[in-house]
């Protein structure tokens, strides 16, 4: 289930691109294109030559795929499983779809096609560190027609929160902040302050047993929001889930106090402004 579906496109340099791709389940937000380099043809395997003929081309702008792969393998440890790392490519303009898109990992000596969904979903293959540093990400679609977006989600479902699950989700995203930047990026990383349930109507509780008897405790729900749309397809749509709650972990109820939300709710997180 998702932890983060906020949108935040970033134009700083590539460390600040990392440092908020890490901690905010922040986008990834980039153009595509540079230097034209089509596939090497050893590294292509012959069954591939009829459908990989578009010509490829690496973004020097894009985050180095070497950075990339150390961000996702690093993920897997410190996020104990709680968390993983989204890529969908999307055109940059909403009324200009991609036609065709195509990704791959191209280097001198290997070029790995990268399947891209419908809906732009792909999933980035991991390398040994020695052969991350040699590939890079490249796509045959014209210079500064797609943007690469990367959401930060989480692994679990509503059904599964209790207070014991938000607290552990709250100390695994300051860990994605201490440990995996320097402490002079830090600051450009927002923090994460809460666990954020959004749903198709109001209607959150809590619920634990004391004494013999089952409490329930109902959950304020945050202001509309100002903009309740997502976009889809190059159109906009009333948000699906405009109620919102936050869990920070900080309550003072116990860990077995367990999260009772509406059917279809989604998961994500409340950063710092």
């Amino acid at each position: 289930m998702k932890i983060s579906q906020f949108e935040s496109f970033i134009t700083t340099p590539a460390l600040r691109k990392l440092a908020l791709a890490l901690g905010s389940m922040v986008l990834l937000s980039t153009q595509a294109i540079a230097q034209d380099a089509a596939p090497s043809p050893a590294a292509s395997a012959p069954a591939q030559l009829e459908t990989v003929t578009v010509q490829m081309q690496k973004d020097p702008a894009v985050l180095p795929y070497a950075m990339l792969n150390r961000v996702l393998t690093q993920l897997q440890t410190v996020g104990e499983g709680l968390v993983r790392l989204d890529f969908k490519l999307l055109p940059k303009d909403d009324q200009k779809p991609l036609v065709n898109p195509k990704l791959a990992l191209s280097s001198e000596d290997r070029y790995i096609p990268i399947p891209v969904a419908a809906d732009g979903a792909f999933v980035l293959p991991l390398l040994p560190q020695a052969q991350a540093k040699e590939a890079e990400v490249a796509s045959n679609q014209p210079k500064g027609t797609m943007r690469i977006q990367g959401l930060l989600e989480i692994n679990a479902k509503p059904e599964d929160v209790d207070m014991k699950l938000v607290r552990r989700i709250m100390r695994v995203g300051h860990s994605l902040r201490t440990e995996m930047l320097p402490f002079y990026l830090r600051w450009l990383m927002p923090q994460i302050e809460g666990l954020k349930i959004c749903s198709p109507q109001a209607g959150w509780q809590l619920e634990w047993p004391e004494g013999g008897q089952t409490l329930a405790l109902p959950l304020e729900a945050l202001p509309p929001s100002k903009n309740p749309v997502v976009k889809k397809n190059g159109k906009t749509e009333p948000d699906p889930r405009p109620f919102c709650t936050v869990l920070s972990g900080q309550e003072r109820w116990p860990d077995a106090a367990k999260l009772v939300a509406p059917a279809n709710s989604k998961l994500s997180v409340q950063l710092s402004r």
